[in-house]
């Protein structure tokens, strides 16, 4: 298969395209520079072009497992688009693995992250995610943990909006996760002012996730979560997925008839 099929497979595949997939990783050196231009090509392109089928969310995931540091800037201004754009792009991936493909692909210098982290334009779950990430690296020891501390404590008064908004909640979770205590009275006050809607968690969750880190530094919040951990190979990953399930498909099929 060569790369013009793989990247029609991954545009045009209605479930997940294992042989593609695999293919791609024996064409990796050849298919990096070339991912990297679909993506360069989607953040040039006008809205109309944008709606129609690229290969992005796998390109998204195989950049991801391979670890390729040369996209970790297009990969993070392709996740400063809005929300609207990018949930067709990318649907569940927004919460379930930006950050642990964005820690997989790291070069060293945060200021991206900061920067869709800090953009009130960008999706607010993919902001709350890159807080996470930025905790991942520090606990991998790939970030400077005082600098993060700092940009952390700098965010309670620069994240927009000051209102409720999902970003809070990967902001708290990242401070919880590193056992940052010192920040703890400004995560009290998000909660008090209704940043962090009190449906999603409460202080004393905060508290509870606070304490787990300080007292096991670096190991998971809940026994057996590996949520935090850095992205997989992609067919293992995405084939439990229910999008890519014979009962997903079978609904769709369903739905067309």
């Amino acid at each position: 298969m060569d790369a013009a099929e793989i990247i029609a497979q991954l545009t045009y595949s209605e479930g997940l395209p294992k042989e593609a997939l695999a293919a791609a990783s024996t064409r990796r050196a050849e298919l990096v520079p070339r991912f990297i231009r679909e993506i360069d090509s989607y953040l040039a392109a006008d809205e109309p072009e944008r709606a129609k089928r690229t290969p992005l969310f796998f390109i998204f995931h195989l950049l991801g497992e391979w670890r390729e540091k040369s996209a970790y800037r297009p990969l993070a201004r392709l996740l400063r688009c809005p929300g609207h754009e990018l949930d067709p792009l990318l649907g569940d991936a927004i919460t379930t693995t930006t950050h642990r493909v964005m820690t997989a692909v790291f070069d060293g210098d945060p200021q991206p992250i900061y920067d869709i982290i800090l953009d009130p334009a960008a999706d607010e779950f993919v902001r709350s995610r890159m807080c996470e990430t930025l905790a991942m690296l520090v606990l991998r020891r790939e970030l400077d943990r005082s600098l993060v501390t700092r940009f952390l404590c700098d965010a309670y008064t620069k994240l927009q909006p000051q209102a409720e908004c999902y970003v809070w909640q990967g902001w708290q979770s990242a401070i919880a996760m590193l056992g940052l205590s010192e920040h703890e009275t400004l995560v009290k006050r998000a909660f008090d002012r209704g940043f962090i809607n009190r449906h999603w968690l409460g202080f004393e969750d905060f508290r509870r996730d606070l304490q787990s880190a300080i007292q096991h530094p670096g190991e998971p919040q809940r026994p057996g979560d590996d949520k935090f951990t850095l992205f997989g190979d992609t067919v293992e990953e995405l084939s439990g997925w229910f999008g890519f399930s014979g009962d997903h498909r079978a609904i769709r099929k369903r739905e067309l008839e």
